[in-house]
């Protein structure tokens, strides 16, 4: 009995017949392997042609991947029993060496590329030269080409799992590193920070500085709103610095822009107002005192804000409750003088609190008018809540005119029990 054609049985297709075999294994590796590194070097790395580590590296990784894959394109091993070692080694190197991603897979891609054409290339000539039909030539290719893909995606998973697992521990430990930075030139006898301290915080302490505290955004929330901030201030330079598991401070800083001090603080208010998030902002100020001064005024401002009465405004600017600030360091005597100066005026009941909040906005606009607009009332209204203060008083509200703005300033942050 005879057996056609299609009868026979045929090889599996993850197996190379015994000549594409033989082809694949008899490849120059060594000319293949120069070509591979020139070719990614050319796709992803042309900036660390000299770089003492990793040009070794790659060739080491591409020799190994080079031999695995011809043991697997010859029959002798499978893709997915495969080992490795220096593509692995490699992957923790690119990781240490901050290299993006993007670019270690295209190395990948072009890399396993220029190894398919010389592969491929190689089983075209031998399939003439033995006479090969060209049906089974093309079987040949594509079983080649299924096996290689094969091998690309069993390194391609092992790597970008290694890169990410290194990339990530080391984010985790650098950014430890930096926090421990920041908090050393917090301390005002720290010591200055060594060149490579430097290089490795990535700020210009020498600059000009805004402190911005996110009292509800923890540290892992912060980038929409730091990309934000940079936008709107055209700020290049940020850091980052958690408080607590809660809340953040980040830092905006500027070189050589004598207008950007003037504006800054206002650009960072409209920004967060549009964003809507909670937050006290610093003064601008320069260099590492600056810095440091930068960080204990948004504190400040926090703590002003967190006694404002009756509700805290969402933002609030350093440059808006200075004089809080500085009059709320001695809280006992600051209580004193508004008890002295506003007398009835200041009990902590809803009546004089919208007496005070009348005689506020009419020291503030001047005008009756205005006042009325400002809180939606009729001017009749204003005229008899300015009275009855004047009478709570016990004198005219023109009379220590300075002295009554002030104690209405402090009244407010006093009615929580002081800061």
């Amino acid at each position: 009995m005879t057996t056609s054609a299609l009868d026979r049985p045929t090889a599996p297709p993850s197996v190379l017949p015994q000549w594409a075999r033989e082809a694949t294994d008899g490849l120059d590796l060594p000319g293949l392997r120069d070509r591979v590194i020139e070719a990614d070097l050319a796709a992803a790395f042309d900036d660390l042609r000299e770089h003492a580590a990793f040009v070794p590296a790659l060739r080491a990784s591409v020799e190994e991947n080079l031999h695995h894959l011809r043991d697997v394109l010859a029959g002798r091993v499978a893709a997915t029993s495969v080992l490795l070692d220096e593509p692995v080694a490699l992957a923790g190197l690119q990781a240490r060496l901050r290299l993006p991603q993007t670019a270690v897979q295209r190395s990948y891609r072009v890399g396993f590329a220029t190894m398919w054409e010389a592969w491929s290339e190689r089983l075209v000539e031998q399939a003439e030269t033995s006479g090969v039909a060209r049906g089974e030539g093309l079987a040949a290719l594509r079983t080649m080409t299924t096996l290689l893909l094969g091998y690309q995606d069993h390194v391609a998973s092992q790597v970008a799992d290694t890169f990410a697992r290194a990339d990530s521990a080391l984010s985790r430990s650098r950014e430890q590193v930096r926090a421990g930075l920041v908090r050393h030139l917090l301390r005002a006898d720290a010591p200055p920070l060594s060149p490579a301290d430097l290089a490795l915080l990535d700020y210009p302490v020498d600059a000009q500085h805004l402190a911005v505290l996110l009292p509800g955004v923890p540290e892992g929330a912060v980038r929409p709103h730091l990309t934000a901030l940079r936008e709107a201030t055209h700020t290049r330079d940020a850091l980052v610095h958690p408080v607590d598991l809660s809340s953040t401070v980040l830092w905006l800083a500027q070189q050589g822009c004598p207008g950007w001090r003037a504006r800054a603080a206002e650009q960072v208010v409209d920004c967060l107002r549009v964003q809507e998030v909670e937050a006290c902002v610093s003064q601008p100020a320069s260099g590492l005192d600056g810095l440091r001064r930068t960080w204990a005024q948004v504190h400040d401002v926090q703590r002003i804000r967190a006694a404002w009465a009756p509700v805290p405004p969402e933002r609030l600017a350093y440059d808006d409750v200075g004089l809080e600030v500085m009059l709320m360091a001695d809280p006992v005597r600051a209580r004193a003088f508004v008890e002295a100066e506003l007398g009835e005026l200041g009990v902590a009941d809803p009546l004089a609190e919208r007496l005070r909040e009348t005689v506020e906005a009419s020291h503030r606009f001047g005008s009756h008018i205005v006042t009325a607009e400002h809180l939606h009332l009729h001017e009749h209204t204003v005229r008899n809540r300015l009275q009855r203060a004047a009478e709570l008083l016990g004198r005219p509200l023109t009379e220590r005119r300075t002295e009554l703005q002030v104690a209405l300033r402090l009244c407010r942050v006093l009615a929580r029990g002081g800061v």
